[in-house]
């Protein structure tokens, strides 16, 4: 090889290496072939793109000007390698160029451009019965949000009850909460996804540089690294149960627009829609420890978690027992799921001062009725007392997430317990 080929390859290297690198950690296709990568590497690859952009622009520009240059030489000796050395750059750009307008995380999962909320009779245009949505109840204001919809961007901006709420979402975890994107300090928080660590979203605020792991619910690397964000649960329900249990509901509707928004979440979709990744014997993507094998990886868990104590109830153990009197952290909670129509919330057991202990009663039209001791007063499964004494109160939703992946919630939260019906 002559010494211009050689300064020629060295400039190819360099410049699509330097591109993707920037690239590798942060694109579905190629996040496993990084999988050595610490999250802090990942962080600092993002912070310090514009420097490995600036490189492959320089070394692909500088390749492509020798080229050029030889190629207006008449009689160049060199003639039949420099279009190939042309024809391989081009490709290799127009390649780079793709791969980044398509399945860079942080350009394709960007936010929706139209959104709107929509009455739940609208829905029914768009939402099968067993559509699943994340749905959440605050403040007198109950919204859902179709998980085909956000499963793309990760995240919608919403608010509820006179609160910033960011709806969150991480498709290969299965699991959903709603953050108050603010910091102490008052600053606003920009969120949107980044990338997976263990297969969980990473998101980021290019205006404050914070990083904050979904199921950590707080920032992970920035300026204001340590801090937790304020969060409430959301539920994960089929579209007819959640309307069914809150006719009066909203529904955020916020379709992808665009070529590429409505490619990629075509591909999301058809690649692991929730059915096929819950079929699955592991993750998607590669978790860097030994997952915990004291239940499937892929089998569905509610995990709490109250002043740092951990406890998973596996969705199996519920279908046989679906209430659960428990106490988490010290605080008394109850577990309920209604095995006829798939979906169950996690309550503190506490209302109007005091501690309330609840069994099942018989069915309502199908559908999971308890009643407490106490009181005597009976509930539905979104935590509202239907009969007696406190009729039209409704129990506290326990900070918890509603049916992740065991392998996430294990990963996240090592040494959590696991819910045994002998337990209690």
């Amino acid at each position: 090889m002559d010494i211009q080929s050689l300064i020629n390859l060295v400039l190819y290297l360099a410049g699509t290496g330097a591109a993707l690198w920037a690239y590798l950690a942060f694109s579905p296709m190629t996040r496993d072939l990084v999988a050595f990568l610490s999250r802090d590497a990942q962080i600092n690859i993002f912070r310090h793109r514009h420097k490995y952009w600036i490189v492959s622009c320089v070394c692909l520009g500088l390749l492509l000007v020798r080229i050029l240059s030889a190629l207006a030489v008449p009689g160049s000796a060199t003639h039949t390698g420099n279009l190939i050395w042309l024809a391989i750059s081009l490709v290799t750009v127009a390649g780079l160029g793709i791969l980044y307008w398509a399945m860079y995380v942080p350009v394709v999962m960007a936010p929706p451009r139209r959104q709107q909320l929509i009455s739940a009779d609208e829905a029914d245009a768009f939402l099968q019965p067993d559509s699943i949505v994340l749905g959440i109840e605050m403040a007198g204001e109950v919204r859902a949000y179709p998980r085909d919809l956000i499963a793309r961007p990760h995240w919608f901006n919403d608010e509820l009850g006179g609160k910033p709420l960011m709806i969150s979402y991480c498709i290969l975890c299965n699991s959903g909460q709603a953050f108050v994107p603010v910091l102490k300090d008052g600053q606003r928080l920009d969120l949107r996804n980044l990338t997976a660590f263990d297969n969980n979203t990473i998101y980021c605020c290019m205006k404050t540089g914070n990083f904050i792991q979904q199921l950590d619910a707080r920032v992970i690397r920035g300026p204001n690294e340590g801090e937790v964000l304020e969060s409430y649960p959301v539920v994960m329900a089929r579209w007819g149960e959640w309307k069914r249990l809150h006719p009066d509901t909203r529904v955020f509707y916020a379709p992808p627009i665009t070529l590429r928004d409505r490619t990629v979440q075509k591909l999301l979709m058809t690649m692991i829609p929730l059915s096929r990744l819950a079929a699955r014997a592991k993750p998607w993507h590669v978790v860097r420890q030994p997952i915990d094998d004291r239940l499937p990886a892929m089998s569905f868990v509610f995990g709490v978690e109250i002043d740092s104590d951990t406890c998973a109830y596996p969705l199996k153990a519920l279908k046989d027992n679906p209430v659960v009197n428990d106490s988490v952290g010290g605080t008394p909670i109850v577990v309920l799921y209604d095995r006829q129509h798939d979906i169950g919330e996690v309550f503190l057991s506490r209302a109007a001062d005091q501690v309330l202990n609840f069994e099942q009663t018989d069915d309502h039209c199908g559908s999971l009725v308890v009643r407490d001791r106490e009181t005597g007063s009976t509930w539905n499964v979104s935590g509202h007392a239907l009969t007696g004494q406190l009729a039209g109160t409704r129990l506290s939703p326990a900070p918890h997430w509603n049916q992740l992946f065991w392998f996430s919630w294990s990963t996240f939260k090592t040494g959590t317990r696991v819910y045994t019906p002998d337990r209690v």
